[in-house]
């Protein structure tokens, strides 16, 4: 999606009644200059759009976490800062396990100086997910729980498909019972999310999809429960798209799940 046309699709959704979450592409960021054009196209785009059900994803190196930990709050400082203003909540997208500790450090940091200004992503394939789950949830911390896109090796991580979904359907289960704070609950794994939307708990929080995948999914569960799209745009869009597609995991993810489509 071409950063010029974002706009109207973001304005788009929200008139149907969807979250919208806006992820600007781009990772890894070094230079001081890209960094401050990736924090000024966040700083916009909240400034624009003020609706509660509008908010951002952002991928911490790409405002500095790999310029500095100093650099990286002062620019999630200032998001918060003006997410407040709206009563928006940020959510921290989860990189690879490289930078899970500094993540979940930065959004504890941010929540504690702001309270409910920011969230964070929490990735059921990470054995450490159960404990960091807890403890974001007694500190009253919005999550989104994904099943993990990063190739990670069988030390930290589960890696057969089978128990991932467990791991998913279990931490899905214990954020559900938590009353306090709306958590997402990430994925289109279709058996997941009939078992997860039988429970009642469910209705106080929100399915997210992937934008383009799987519109008659969004559609359904938009009928009964709260749904966010999650919006990936701007300038890097194609080629991080292509790089993301050269994971087989994912190929065939989005092969299975378009012909799905009705």
């Amino acid at each position: 999606m071409d950063i010029h046309d974002s706009s109207v699709v973001f304005q788009d959704h929200l008139n149907q009644n969807y979250t919208v979450i806006a992820n600007l592409v781009g990772e890894n960021t070094q230079s001081l200059k890209a960094i401050e054009s990736n924090f000024t196209e966040y700083e916009n785009l909240l400034k624009r759009f003020t609706d509660e059900a509008f908010t951002i994803s952002v991928k911490l190196t790409s405002i500095g976490m790999d310029h500095s930990y100093e650099e990286v709050i002062k620019n999630l400082t200032k998001l918060a800062q003006l997410a407040m203003i709206n009563n928006q909540m940020i959510r921290l997208d989860m990189e690879d396990s490289t930078y899970t500790q500094k993540t979940i450090e930065a959004c504890k940091f941010i929540h504690n100086e702001f309270e409910g200004s920011v969230g964070i992503t929490l990735q059921a394939n990470l054995y450490r997910t159960e404990t960091d789950l807890m403890n974001l949830i007694s500190n009253g911390i919005s999550i989104r729980l994904v099943k993990g896109a990063y190739i990670e090796n069988d030390e930290i991580a589960y890696t057969d498909s089978e128990n991932i979904r467990q791991k998913f359907l279990e931490h899905a289960n214990q954020l559900i019972r938590d009353n306090d704070v709306k958590h997402s609950i990430a994925t289109h794994d279709e058996a997941l999310l009939a078992e997860i939307a039988l429970q009642n708990e469910m209705m106080n929080h929100r399915f997210e999809f992937l934008f383009g995948v799987r519109r008659d999914l969004q559609k359904a569960f938009s009928a009964s429960h709260n749904v966010g799209i999650y919006m990936p745009y701007g300038k890097e869009w194609m080629s991080y798209t292509v790089r993301r597609l050269k994971e087989f995991k994912n190929i065939r993810f989005v092969a299975k799940n378009l012909i799905k489509e009705k």
